[in-house]
């Protein structure tokens, strides 16, 4: 997958060939290729499939998505009809032996004065890259577009470095939440049975717990106690088949200290009591 990925070296602007906007007006397919320069492609409404080197990608609205130069791509299916895109053509120079990808949340705490060879990073642009709740990426294309029609090359590329940092920020991003995900999701595993408070989870994942809740929902669908609730009731599950303890004792092993709230809850998860559970999976105990 490396070598399908776009690397933008820092100290380079990008020159763009062609930039414009595009729509089926029937049956299309995405001619069978191998070109110089890299591709952008927007989508702003129906589907898309393109083959690269092999791998299916399917573009969906408010996405933008890179083929590299030089890769073989083509297209097997037809586009969806009345599909419309924006798309770019660029050159940009590969990142020179001995470069590095630029560090990840870099802050100085002070004024600095950097040396020459501290722009010799480059950048990696993901694949794809989702636009749908700001559109900030489909606003900086249109103005790449537009500048490039008026043969404001200089302002083009701009535009287009602007739309790389702001793919290169998502996926930074999307990575910090991720992790922060997995963090939160680590300290209830190991904590689940104990009443954890707000501040314990802040500690967990360095985030302020309303908006540890926030990416904990976006990403799993349930709320942080949700999913506590949810590995409390997976363990209690396994101890009513595994064990001949009392539904008094389970309880309290998974973290609920009242045994009517445990059964409550139970039912509501499983749709049948503790007791019920035990019979119909654990036969003899």
């Amino acid at each position: 997958m490396d070598r399908h990925a776009l690397k933008i070296p820092c100290n380079t602007m990008p020159f763009i060939c062609e930039a414009d906007y595009s729509i089926t007006r029937s049956e299309m397919i995405h001619a069978d290729r191998t070109v110089p320069f890299h591709v952008a492609i927007y989508l702003l409404q129906g589907s898309m499939e393109i083959m690269e080197d092999g791998i299916c990608y399917r573009i969906l609205p408010n996405q933008l998505f890179f083929l590299k130069s030089g890769i073989h791509h083509w297209g097997e299916r037809p586009f969806e009809a009345g599909s419309a895109w924006y798309y770019a053509h660029f050159y940009c120079e590969e990142p020179e032996a001995g470069m590095e990808e630029l560090p990840r949340g870099v802050r100085y705490e002070k004024r600095v004065c950097l040396e020459k060879n501290e722009n010799q990073k480059y950048i990696v642009l993901p694949k794809l890259t989702d636009d749908v709740e700001t559109n900030r990426i489909a606003h900086n294309f249109e103005r790449m577009i537009e500048a490039h029609v008026h043969g404001n090359i200089p302002q083009a590329s701009i535009w287009l470095w602007q739309i790389f940092m702001e793919c290169a920020q998502r996926e930074r991003d999307n990575l910090a939440e991720n992790t922060y995900v997995r963090q939160i999701q680590e300290y209830i595993r190991v904590h689940g049975t104990e009443d954890f408070s707000a501040r314990e989870i802040e500690e967990a994942c360095g985030l302020s717990y309303k908006y540890a809740g926030t990416l904990f929902k976006e990403a799993t669908g349930q709320t942080i106690r949700e999913y506590q609730r949810m590995l409390r009731i997976g363990r209690a599950q396994q101890l009513l088949m595994e064990t001949d303890r009392s539904i008094t004792e389970i309880a309290q092993l998974t973290g609920f200290t009242d045994v009517f709230y445990f059964s409550k809850v139970f039912r509501k998860a499983r749709g049948c009591s503790p007791s019920e559970y035990r019979r119909t999976y654990v036969p003899g105990i």
